[in-house]
């Protein structure tokens, strides 16, 4: 996994992790703004993978669906006051592999595997082996 990618999914993560409790004691705390962090991930992945136009537009739309879904998992989660890690894991995992899966239908072969060896065989790895664990 590449640096931009490790912020990216650290940010994402420590954004839908802040408790509830925390942002009332810092109501001036901004929201994440999902899209925002799905288009960059999109013109990453554009720039990096070669992607035309028509797959740009489908990796947006289908990172900002599966982002939007998590966070709003996640924010539900900690409406309910939730506080095992795992159980915020299992649903970003949920979410990552269905983007995976999107994302592989829209990809070339080897846009495919560029995208794998980018970091994304390990994250799907680490996920498998979270699954099997549970």
């Amino acid at each position: 996994m590449n640096l931009y990618s490790k912020k990216l999914l650290t940010g994402l993560l420590a954004a839908c992790f802040t408790f509830p409790l925390a942002a009332q004691e810092k109501p001036e705390q901004k929201e994440v703004n999902v899209d925002e962090l799905a288009i960059k991930e999109a013109e990453r992945l554009a720039e990096l993978l070669k992607l035309e136009d028509w797959q740009v537009f489908y990796a947006d739309s289908i990172l900002r669906h599966d982002y939007g879904q998590l966070h709003e998992e996640i924010k539900q989660l900690q409406l309910s006051h939730f506080s095992q890690p795992d159980i915020y894991q299992r649903v970003q995992d949920k979410w990552m592999e269905k983007a995976d899966h999107a994302l592989e239908k829209v990809f070339t072969p080897a846009q495919w595997k560029k995208y794998l060896k980018d970091g994304a065989a390990k994250r799907i790895r680490e996920r498998e082996k979270r699954k099997k664990e549970r």
